[in-house]
């Protein structure tokens, strides 16, 4: 792989600029100046599917001529000193292609095209797919170029084209379904044969782009993980309208499921992961985009991760970016364990202040993660794309990402460094490194992943569980028996509570109160059966909001249960959702007694809410990153914190990378490090 690292990319968006601003030397010498290291120019666009060198198989943007932009590109960086991925857009093609070829678009279940300007959607089981692969071959084979960048390899239509329609039968020997169909599973296979039609299209490109430069790194793009194609937010944004992308039938879904991508299958034919975390376009908080990172770094087995990220140069986009959050944005993706990427759309037209701050960034971060550096987070928490795509489907964002993200948000305010671990990628290996395993609304498990989780409770995890848990099979059905409840001490039933206005009841145990009396609960809960667990709390369900809570006893709510050496937590009611929708600042609470258990050799005391920690560990040391988003959600600015404070293990050296005069003093087997001063970061690094 020749990927530079560490990463400071920027894309020349080339399908968006004027042919008469295209300026290869002065814009590669602007960011050869603001201390990018990486170009990633088009060599193959999506205005119509056009090229920007002389090719032999597609045609050039009209008004280039003869002219090979893409190669004064690649000449003009290689003498700046910076490396060149070839960029390559794999969906949209033009009228050569689609006026001589209609049957080589995408099409949604009902014949439906993609349109986007003069292009339209093309399916990659089509000659199509032949033709972005030669393209690849071609460029590499021509051009000193460091790595190919694959676009939006997918079926985002359907695809029910003639050629997806033969493959399917061949390939499973049934009809290509035309609806969604909950829980079926022929529909489920329709689902997986699309994943598999798309990374296997992904491996085809590297196997042209290898033939023609054997060390090529290999990187494509996987849009917007951990969000939905709900459009509520998006017609907000753009006063009622949508792209125009997205049939009908996928409204609500898991994202990476309408484009048929699944990080884990591509990740086996990349070098490097891409990711699109446009959190503005999906109506995220700014933390999302490092969880984005960290959850695509653990579905791509710990393969380097680039994350385009918003682009901060319009001064009059919605997406622009505020000079804190680019400081923000740019270390929770370092801390996160991210590289770092920003797209340039119009260069004549730039907003060069936005660059300027992009710069400062860079000089600030320097390799603040060292090369060597592995993640060091004690706290996993675990994805399921399976109960995102198999049992949340339609309704994704309320049944299953706002407990998600939800729980990620009450871990950042507990101050524990933590990870996201992808369920169907996870092994021992990954699960060995973790003190404590958070299964949020993890009810679609497999036998493989459930065997997992068991024997790691049974050496000595701590498992904290939340809602139905391994309970769903993997169409989406109800299980007979889950397949965690002798490690959860329960029999988890189908049918449910409804909390309605209620609320939860913290119970004298031999753990003491884990809540205070009466903290409000919404939403339902499954009931559960308990048997060798103890109930920590219930549950009393009330539905008037003025009458005085009734004096009845509740349902059994929240559960530990002893299992080997280890321990298995279960909260019932959405607490994720409860705390990231319903602002249940209590839930936070909740979790920090239960976690109370399994204490952290690094955490935070007395650190602002919004202030995340992340832990890596180097030859040099254990690397502690203080991440601060106080306010920047409501202000676009940073509130500047006086006096935040971590635990560290006893007989630690400390120093702030950024040279913050710290307080150190040792207090019992701890030793306290202050910051006088956090404005958007700083990282500590421990001796020993």
């Amino acid at each position: 792989m020749t990927l530079r690292l560490p990463t400071r990319a920027v894309t020349i968006e080339l399908s968006q600029s004027r042919i008469e601003d295209i300026d290869p030397r002065g814009t590669v010498q602007f960011f050869a100046e603001r201390s990018f290291n990486t170009l990633v120019v088009f060599a193959l666009g999506y205005l119509h599917g056009e090229t920007y060198y002389p090719s032999e198989h597609a045609p050039s943007r009209e008004g280039l001529g003869t002219r090979d932009v893409f190669g004064e590109f690649v000449d003009e960086a290689k003498r700046a000193g910076l490396g060149v991925i070839a960029y390559v857009n794999s969906f949209f093609g033009g009228p050569d292609a689609w006026e001589a070829h209609p049957d080589w678009t995408g099409r949604w279940a009902d014949g439906t095209e993609t349109t986007q300007g003069r292009a339209k959607g093309m399916c990659i089981n089509s000659p199509y797919g032949r033709r972005i692969s030669s393209v690849v071959g071609e460029v590499a084979a021509r051009y000193d170029i460091d790595g190919v960048y694959l676009d939006e390899p997918s079926l985002q239509s359907w695809c029910g084209c003639s050629f997806c329609e033969a493959r399917y039968r061949a390939d499973t020997g049934r009809d290509l379904p035309r609806e969604v169909a909950a829980h079926d599973a022929d529909f489920i296979r329709f689902l997986e044969w699309r994943s598999g039609v798309v990374a296997e299209f992904v491996g085809e490109v590297r196997t042209a782009a290898r033939a023609a430069k054997r060390d090529l790194t290999v990187i494509a793009q996987h849009a917007f993980p951990l969000a939905s194609t709900s459009d509520d937010h998006f017609r907000y944004l753009f006063w009622g309208r949508t792209s125009g992308r997205r049939p009908p039938q996928f409204e609500g879904w898991y994202r990476p499921s309408f484009y048929g991508q699944d990080i884990r299958l591509v990740a086996e034919h990349l070098d490097v992961v891409a990711i699109e975390p446009w959190r503005r376009f999906v109506g995220t908080p700014a933390w999302w985009v490092g969880t984005a990172v960290s959850y695509a770094r653990a579905a791509g087995k710990q393969k380097p991760v680039l994350p385009l990220m918003e682009y901060p140069h319009f001064p009059w986009g919605l997406s622009r970016l505020s000079d804190d959050e680019l400081g923000v944005a740019c270390a929770d993706v370092i801390a996160s364990g991210g590289e770092l990427w920003w797209p340039m759309y119009a260069p004549g037209q730039a907003d060069a202040s936005g660059w300027d701050r992009l710069a400062e960034v860079f000089k600030d971060l320097g390799q603040v993660r060292p090369l060597d550096a592995r993640e060091a987070g004690e706290v996993g928490i675990v994805v399921s794309r399976r109960t995102a795509e198999r049992l949340a489907m339609e309704d994704v964002d309320t049944v299953y990402l706002d407990q998600l993200l939800g729980t990620v948000l009450i871990t950042r305010e507990l101050h524990r460094p933590y990870r996201l671990v992808s369920a169907e990628a996870m092994d021992a290996d990954t699960l060995r490194e973790l003190k404590i395993v958070m299964l949020p609304y993890a009810a679609v498990l497999s036998e493989h992943e459930a065997t997992l989780l068991r024997e790691w409770v049974r050496a000595g995890g701590h498992l904290v569980a939340v809602g139905p848990t391994a309970t769903h099979d993997e169409v989406g059905l109800w299980r007979r028996g889950g397949l965690l409840d002798d490690v959860l001490g329960v029999a988890q039933r189908p049918d449910t509570v409804a909390a309605g206005l209620g609320y939860l009841n913290g119970l004298d145990t031999a753990t003491g109160r884990i809540l205070p009396a009466r903290t409000p609960a919404r939403d339902d809960q499954q009931v559960l059966d308990v048997r060798t667990a103890t109930v920590l709390a219930d549950l009393t369900p009330m539905w008037d909001l003025f009458e005085p809570a009734p004096d009845v006893e509740g349902v059994p709510s929240v559960t530990r249960n002893r299992f080997g050496d280890g321990t298995a937590d279960l909260i019932g009611p959405g607490l994720g959702r409860l705390r990231y929708r319903y602002e249940l600042f209590e839930a936070t609470e909740l979790m920090r007694s239960l976690l109370a258990l399994t204490p952290s050799p690094i955490r935070g005391e007395n650190l602002s809410p919004e202030v995340a920690v992340h832990a890596w560990t180097s030859a040099e040391g254990t690397h502690v990153f203080l991440v601060n988003g106080t306010s920047l959600d409501n202000t676009g600015r940073v509130a500047v914190l006086a006096d935040q404070t971590v635990l560290l293990p006893e007989g630690s050296h400390v120093r702030s990378v950024r040279g913050s005069d710290l307080e150190v003093t040792t207090t019992g087997t701890a030793v306290r490090a202050s910051i006088p001063r956090l404005h958007d970061w700083d990282c500590l690094v421990i001796h020993r």
